[in-house]
């Protein structure tokens, strides 16, 4: 089995931080169709949309446990026997 022997890191333009640019330069010629502005909307009208579906399912599970417990306390004033249907 033939080992590789290590090699001396090249230098490198990117290791040395006062070669790097310190300004902004946008990418000229990019694949890009979408812009980072209508990203930023759909991602918070997709979480908008998550959070309202949310709320809405809990608002319509807590009306159906609140008839259920209700319907449980009705049964228990009067006396229990209809509510059971394991008899």
């Amino acid at each position: 089995m033939i080992q590789a022997q290590p090699t001396e890191p090249q230098p490198s333009t990117l290791a040395d931080p006062n070669s790097r640019s310190t300004e902004f330069r946008a990418v000229e010629g990019g694949g890009e169709t979408t812009s980072a502005g209508a990203l930023l909307v759909a991602a918070y009208v997709l979480m908008w949309g998550l959070v309202l579906g949310f709320l809405l399912l809990s608002w319509r599970r807590q009306g159906r446990v609140e008839i259920r417990i209700s319907e449980l306390e009705k049964a228990l004033a009067t006396g229990g026997d209809k509510a059971s249907p394991r008899d």
